[in-house]
């Protein structure tokens, strides 16, 4: 009777619900977009004006946004606050750098 008693005390009280991601494999997918976000800010930072004047500081910030956004949802971390799983969910960050790329672009 110990037995039983003892191993029932040793398995967790309650145990992790494992959930898919809701864009199943696009965590690299995304990752691989914000590292190429990244380096094209860094390389190539004309894509965001040629001149201070012609800077596009919105289209930079938004993009920047996505970016990280892509980058907490690439490595695999999840909130457990809805509102910040919302945030960095794989649709926002594919949401904010298409904007970002279309308000530098229009």
């Amino acid at each position: 009777m110990s037995d039983s008693n003892s191993a029932h005390e040793k398995e967790p009280v309650t145990k992790p619900i494992e959930k898919p991601a809701p864009l199943g494999g696009a965590r690299i997918f995304l990752f691989c977009l914000s590292l190429l976000v990244m380096v094209l800010i860094t390389a190539w930072p004309h894509f965001l004006g040629s001149t201070p004047d012609t800077m596009d500081h919105n289209a930079a910030m938004v993009l920047m946004m996505g970016m990280s956004c892509g980058f907490v949802y690439g490595i695999g971390f999840t909130p457990k606050l809805r509102i910040w799983r919302w945030l960095f969910s794989g649709w926002s960050a594919i949401g904010l750098m298409l904007i970002g790329v279309l308000m530098r672009l229009i």
